[in-house]
């Protein structure tokens, strides 16, 4: 700004200060920010509540499902054991289905 900016400027405001605050602004200034503090507390803990219960969601999904997997494998073993057992076996397959419908 040069001196003829601000003579300008002096001429049209005066040496009266043009900014004004509104009544009590400074005294309630403290208590408003101590509210914006409280307030931005309590939506951290709802976001890290919410984010631990997102992970313990996501880890017990995992679980589950692996031990699904975990059974499903231990299933598909025991077919494959089972057919073979019965491959050595040299049962014809038409005694089998005799002897199921039999047993019933």
């Amino acid at each position: 700004m040069t001196m003829d900016e601000e003579k300008i400027i002096m001429e049209r405001c005066g040496k009266k200060n043009p900014f004004s605050t509104p009544e009590g602004y400074f005294e309630a200034l403290p208590l408003q920010v101590m509210d914006r503090i409280r307030q931005r507390r309590r939506n951290r803990t709802i976001w890290k509540w919410a984010a631990a219960a997102a992970v313990a969601g996501v880890i017990s999904t995992a679980g589950m499902m692996s031990l699904r997997n975990q059974s499903d494998a231990l299933m598909a073993d025991d077919m494959i054991y089972t057919e073979d057992a019965l491959d050595y076996s040299m049962i014809n397959n038409l005694d089998i289905v005799y002897y199921i419908s039999e047993a019933k």
